[in-house]
């Protein structure tokens, strides 16, 4: 799929900024100081703008849909814990099995629930509930995440998740930031208040327009979210309720020495 002519790209951020603190749009015009100085101020304005502050009309901590892909992992029989991408922030909901495999959803719940649970049976079976944890970090990297199972699993089973990302800096080698086209204009209006800020000591009018182009990107975003989100009513808590074997199994029928 060839990309919208209309998105916004590492290389024109570059040239707005440049443009703003009166550098001029050539790159191949900008001194070794002033190039680096231009790719700060974009990185602050993509992380801004993935990561928004609280402004008027938008409660802090909003998270974009479009940073919340979905994926899967497969599990190893005999191993009870498996490493999670290098982008993972967290876990969205609960893991899926594929649609063969007649189970609920595995939960996601407090690690201390599943190493209790190991230390009282340690039976391999179909997983029933899931933790994310932290792994020790060294510095070289940033600090990653796996996720345990309870019981460890006997066999590869394929779940989906759905996971909130972190993203790489752009580059000119990977210079397409996460959302599109359509939040071209408060992308581009992060990465100009960057500058006006750390420039001049001061948020001005270009802190202003983003602002409002966040609120209106905010709304868009939130108008492309779920319009039915199922049963609100007594079911809702029906999988916490279940007892513990009837999590993540599908009991066999039995007819006339024949099992289902």
């Amino acid at each position: 799929m060839s990309e919208s002519t209309l998105s916004i790209a590492y290389h024109d951020l570059c040239a707005t900024v440049g443009g703003y603190l009166g550098y001029g749009r050539d790159s191949s015009a900008w001194t070794t100081a002033q190039t680096s100085q231009i790719d700060e101020y974009i990185q602050a304005g993509v992380r801004q703008f993935y990561f928004p502050p609280a402004v008027e009309g938008i409660e802090s901590g909003y998270e974009w849909s479009f940073m919340r892909p979905t994926t899967t992992l497969v599990t190893v029989s005999g191993e009870g814990e498996v490493d999670l991408p290098d982008d993972f922030s967290r876990l969205i909901g609960d893991l899926t099995f594929e649609p063969e495999v007649h189970c609920y959803p595995i939960p996601l719940v407090g690690q201390g629930l599943i190493l209790a649970r190991l230390q009282a049976d340690s039976t391999n079976s179909r997983p029933e509930m899931a933790a994310t944890r932290y792994k020790d970090g060294t510095g070289t990297t940033g600090q990653r995440q796996e996720i345990m199972f309870y019981p460890t699993p006997d066999d590869a089973y394929t779940l989906t998740y759905k996971y909130e990302t972190f993203s790489g800096k752009l580059t000119a080698a990977a210079p397409y930031p996460l959302g599109g086209m359509k939040y071209a204009p408060v992308l581009e209006s992060s990465c100009v208040a960057i500058a006006e800020q750390r420039a001049n000591g001061e948020r001005g009018v270009y802190w202003d327009e983003f602002t409002r182009l966040l609120a209106a990107a905010v709304k868009r975003d939130r108008q492309a979210g779920a319009k039915h989100f199922g049963a609100m009513g007594e079911n809702d808590n029906m999988i916490s309720r279940t007892p513990r074997r009837g999590w993540g199994s599908s009991y066999p029928i039995d007819y006339k020495g024949e099992s289902w």
